[in-house]
């Protein structure tokens, strides 16, 4: 019989912890996201984790420890704007690491489009009678816009046909990435163009679409 044992002393806490929503996206608009949670640590077997800053659980008192998992689906607290998210990893000897961090910016929200105008209702490819001018504001900032024909005045950006610009057009679509809320901007279209994105005599609905800055496009 053998008289004697080994233990092992470890009292290094899991190193590199790191944690990414949704791949290190800037924004969301769900609740609902992705964390991606690393260590540099080899094996991981045994290891927990705790996370907060999420739905239900403010911070770190009022999270428990799980299993360590490299992903995992969480709800961010209700209400639009920037959201942190923590985490913390113990080893199998209870060594805690730090707490790592994410940021996220939770935006829900629906960009509504304000048209004014057209001051020509009416054209034919006549020269003064071809050309119509609109101008548009965007309750928010926004990243890109597109000036479509569409089937039907409820239509979702993906049903439109973007109208061109070869005929004359003016600022029928746009990414600059970042316009401020309620800037103006004024649309000439000119009628060889709006032939072009839907061929044929009769009425047409042509609609402004805007994506805000999560994604998101208006659809009213």
């Amino acid at each position: 019989m053998a008289s004697y044992f080994n233990l092992t002393l470890d009292t290094a806490a899991p190193a590199g912890v790191a944690v990414t929503i949704n791949d290190g996206a800037i924004y969301t608009t769900t609740r609902n996201v992705t964390l991606y949670i690393s260590t540099s640590d080899s094996n991981t077997d045994g290891y927990q984790m705790k996370i907060w800053g999420i739905d239900g659980i403010s911070d770190e008192s009022g999270a428990t420890w799980e299993a360590f998992a490299s992903t995992k689906t969480v709800s961010l607290p209700a209400g639009d704007g920037l959201k942190t998210v923590y985490i913390k990893v113990r080893d199998d000897v209870g060594n805690e690491s730090a707490a790592a961090s994410d940021t996220i910016t939770l935006n829900t929200s629906v960009p509504t489009v304000t048209v004014t105008g057209p001051d020509r209702t009416r054209l034919s490819m006549v020269s003064g009678f071809n050309k119509s001018i609109i101008n548009f504001t965007v309750n928010e900032t926004f990243s890109e816009y597109k000036v479509c024909v569409v089937p039907a005045s409820n239509s979702t950006q993906d049903a439109g046909e973007v109208i061109p610009t070869t005929g004359g057009s003016i600022n029928t679509s746009g990414s600059a990435g970042s316009y401020p809320a309620s800037t103006n901007i004024q649309v000439t279209i000119y009628a060889e163009d709006l032939e072009s994105a839907s061929s044929g005599d009769g009425a047409k609905i042509v609609k402004v679409f805007v994506r805000n800055q999560a994604g998101t496009w208006s659809v009213a």
